[in-house]
């Protein structure tokens, strides 16, 4: 999957705040702002949470719903940092935030991403430095905190990692829990490619395989018949997942203990699938919009992803209701622990001059979040 780089960083183009004026700093994790108001700025649907000059990207719910992590890139900081941030459920002000998860203040860059609270209140998030104006990491690792502090954060598997069998692993995306303390997740590939000597670095990121990690040690476990993932989720026990797959429409559903698979849904003419979460009988995922799957002549299979239209399913009745976009393309949806609600990441569509008659549509390379009721 490509996935939209920001404007600065690529690799780690997670989420700006709404507040950029808010200062961290490593000895004050999750500072608070001076504002209290639990109301989005723009509250027509979808409501949009976030205005950042940055990018807003891989919102996760509190498992009590009483409130949003994101990923905020604080492009006002010399160092870029990517930050982890927290909003109410509505929408607001930023209740926290916390920068230089990576431990190195001002001497590296740090970027915390994929930041979700498990049900016993712990932390998990991939952490990484890198050197301040460059763009690739230095060090990379899924780290868990035993609470709401990524300074307090242990690492627990570095990246890159290998798997018997498996090709190298230099990334992870859709971090989940697992149960207390398991994670799942899609390890893959992740490469930095320029279209033209002069163009803006993309960041190229292809699933290989969803696997799942013991966070008290063992290493990652692949799980067979997962390759080319485009999204996980945990299920409704920790012996189940739901997934996608590259270039697919449908949504696959696994049980872990058996490794039986069966299609929980086919979006059919809607689109690819992918991007999946599932909370109780509701399935959200992203489907269709700018999405294609093509062999790379360097990369091999690779689905390269501008966003898409969020989708919410019942799944006891089958029901797919397509949520109204307006002018963005989604990714990475996040329903809430009732299933009520559904964040996502959006990328305005951008009409620019082509140089012809003929405008030419493109989709902004930095997201915010936005807000949707479920039906």
């Amino acid at each position: 999957m490509a996935t939209p780089p920001p404007r600065d960083l690529q690799r780690l183009a997670l989420a700006g705040g709404v507040l950029l004026a808010l200062a961290c700093g490593h000895t004050d994790p999750f500072s608070s702002g001076p504002f209290t108001t639990d109301q989005p700025l723009d509250p027509h649907p979808p409501a949009r949470l976030t205005f950042n000059e940055g990018a807003d990207r891989e919102p996760s719910w509190l498992p009590d719903g009483s409130g949003l992590l994101y990923s905020a890139q604080q492009l006002g900081r010399a160092d870029a940092d990517v930050c982890v941030a927290e909003l109410p459920p509505t929408g607001g002000s930023q209740r926290r935030l916390v920068c230089d998860a990576g431990g190195t203040a001002g001497a590296l860059g740090n970027g915390a991403e994929w930041a979700v609270v498990g049900p016993g209140g712990a932390l998990a998030f991939v952490k990484a430095t890198w050197t301040i104006g460059g763009t690739n990491p230095a060090t990379e690792a899924v780290a868990v905190a035993p609470g709401l502090d990524p300074l307090n954060a242990a690492d627990v598997q570095s990246i890159p990692y290998a798997i018997a069998g498996e090709p190298q692993h230099t990334g992870i995306q859709a971090l989940h829990w697992q149960g207390p303390g398991g994670l799942v997740f899609v390890g893959g590939l992740v490469a930095y490619r320029r279209a033209c000597p002069t163009c803006v670095l993309d960041t190229i990121v292809s699933g290989l395989k969803i696997a799942t990690l013991d966070v008290t040690g063992g290493g990652p476990v692949a799980l067979p018949g997962t390759d080319f993932a485009s999204g996980v989720s945990p299920g409704g026990s920790s012996d189940e997942i739901y997934f996608t797959v590259d270039g697919d429409t449908r949504v696959f559903h696994r049980t872990l203990s058996t490794g039986e698979t069966a299609v929980a849904y086919d979006f059919g003419s809607a689109g690819i699938a992918r991007d999946v979460h599932v909370v109780g009988s509701r399935l959200a995922a992203v489907v269709g919009g700018r999405v294609a799957f093509s062999v790379d002549g360097q990369l091999g299979p690779v689905q390269w992803d501008s966003g898409g239209i969020v989708h919410v399913v019942d799944l006891s009745s089958g029901v797919d209701a397509a949520l109204d976009p307006g002018a963005q393309l989604y990714r990475r949806p996040a329903l809430s622990p009732a299933g009520d609600r559904v964040v996502a990441e959006g990328y305005p569509l951008v009409i620019t001059g082509n140089g012809s008659d003929v405008p030419d549509t493109t989709v902004s390379r930095a997201g915010d979040l936005y807000l949707f009721t479920t039906p």
